[in-house]
């Protein structure tokens, strides 16, 4: 897919929830990546591909922040 964008996949997967409405905030510290970060506004990924993305879906959380103690039992996880 990125090469059909002629994107990075970095950059479509920033696009791709951008794109969904959400908040993303990504971080790097390379000036190369700061600006690919910044270059999602020049292209929209069409419907089959977003529906193509969202099936990719594994259901998992990378950080479920079973680190904290007692984090199983707050009333808002999994939130």
């Amino acid at each position: 897919m990125a090469s059909k964008y002629g994107k990075t996949p970095a950059q479509i997967l920033l696009k791709y929830n951008v794109q969904r409405g959400l908040v993303v905030i990504p971080k790097s510290t390379n000036e190369s990546r700061l600006r690919q970060n910044i270059e999602l506004f020049d292209f929209m990924i069409v419907d089959e591909d977003m529906d193509l993305l969202a099936g990719l879906n594994e259901n998992i959380r990378v950080c479920d922040f079973s680190f904290f103690k007692g984090i199983n039992k707050h009333p808002e996880f999994p939130w």
